[in-house]
């Protein structure tokens, strides 16, 4: 059982045909970051999951980044599971208290995530696990070369895949408990008392768990959620008490995603070296601040004083993630690596005294203005030898991360 505190949910900006889809600076761990500081802008987790079948680095771990990009501390422990629905319905309803749970999917058919954080809210809303079938079908397949094969036979699927292993199903107390959502699979295909669950996200995504989970305390709708994929299935309750807990949906829409063109050719070269010097100071988002002084120093570095004598202690500071456009530019003429054309621009960050130059995202090229307001976001700055290399960028138009009263109620339960 958990007590659910927060739910956070991240849809990327752009449209293509009427669906979400990323955009070129943006994969499975920008989004994932995103969800979770959705869910836990106070960075009150102790302990961090992600769930996904899209995160870009297999060997090597990105877990790193995504402790960075939420701004928690290195020492966390975090785990990167490797499923979808099911399993991520087993780690929120399973999870302990100030744990924050992130599933995030980068495929063609759905770019999304969502994050849920827990903590110790009695008369809030809990997920209890009922019940649970694994079985195997092997319908999706993918090679450790990255190959995806699929089984075409979507009667099998739905026969023998899901119908079956949901029919095999021992829900505790089912007689008692109306059907809120489902998760993964079209309901009309689950058969059943599923058939005709209110709240149904039908796509095969490991943030679907999340999303119904989301739509159903939003809509006030207890009672059992199944997710379920290919031949595993797996259900909870969501019984809702007397505190709501809040749920924050960062889904703003830019446009349709703008044509882009990348020069052909060999960018820059990935240098470890230089990309572990520069981690901390550009995925941390922290100035330096130097003893005596009021000025911080961004990117974080030893200094030489008046005396010609080496600083190197300075505590760091975080930086503000909303500024305004101080000047911009626009790079029209394509360059290998970079999607092209795109706009970089000089960035005053809020009541700070400090500028820093980021590409802009979520906007198409040219289109910004001086003194124009907008938020600082994590994005993939470029793919350098197969290695993503992460930063952060402006997103002009966009509000700062909520800090309302409600949410600090909200995450209370969290804290204790």
């Amino acid at each position: 059982m958990s007590e659910i505190v927060s739910i956070g949910t991240y849809l990327p900006p752009w449209t293509k045909d009427g669906r979400r889809v990323r955009g070129p600076d943006e994969d499975a761990v920008t989004m994932a970051v995103a969800a979770g500081r959705a869910a836990d802008p106070r960075r009150l987790a102790e302990r961090v999951v992600v769930v996904s079948r899209n995160m870009p680095l297999i060997e090597g771990g990105n877990a790193a980044v995504i402790l960075a990009g939420l701004s928690l501390d290195a020492d966390v422990p975090i785990t990167e599971v490797l499923g979808g629905a099911p399993a991520v319905l087993d780690q929120v309803a399973s999870a302990d208290p100030h744990t924050l749970v992130i599933a995030t999917d980068d495929s063609a058919a759905t770019a999304a995530a969502g994050a849920v954080l827990t903590g110790t809210a009695p008369m809030g809303a809990r997920l209890v696990t009922a019940g649970g079938q694994t079985r195997n079908l092997p319908v999706v397949t993918r090679t450790d070369l990255g190959e995806r094969r699929e089984y075409a036979d979507p009667r099998l699927q739905r026969e023998v895949g899901v119908k079956a292993t949901v029919a095999r199903l021992r829900v505790t107390g089912q007689h008692d408990l109306a059907v809120a959502a489902v998760a993964g699979v079209n309901a009309a295909h689950v058969g059943g008392p599923y058939k005709k669950a209110p709240i149904n996200d039908p796509s095969a995504a490991a943030s679907a768990a999340i999303r119904v989970l989301a739509e159903a305390v939003e809509s006030g709708q207890g009672g059992l959620i199944l997710a379920a994929e290919q031949s595993v299935a797996t259900t909870a309750t969501l019984h809702l008490g007397d505190t709501i807990a809040l749920v924050t949906r960062d889904e703003a829409i830019s446009g349709e995603l703008p044509k882009a063109t990348v020069a052909p050719g060999i960018g820059i070269p990935i240098s470890l070296a230089a990309y572990s010097r520069a981690f901390e100071p550009k995925l941390r988002w922290e100035a330096a601040m130097f003893p005596g002084d009021d000025v911080p120093v961004f990117p974080p570095r030893r200094r030489v004083d008046d005396a010609g004598t080496l600083q190197t202690d300075y505590a760091l500071q975080p930086l503000p993630r909303t500024g305004e456009v101080y000047t911009h530019t626009t790079i029209e003429i394509p360059v290998p690596d970079l999607p092209s054309p795109y706009t970089i621009a000089l960035v005053q960050l809020t009541d700070s005294p400090v500028r820093v130059l980021l590409k802009v995202t979520a906007a198409v090229a040219g289109d910004i203005e001086i003194g124009q307001s907008g938020a600082v976001v994590l994005r993939r700055v470029a793919l350098r030898s197969g290695v993503p290399d992460y930063g952060y960028a402006f997103w002009p138009g966009r509000a700062a991360e909520p800090t309302t009263a409600a949410l600090a109620a909200a995450t209370e339960g969290a804290r204790q």
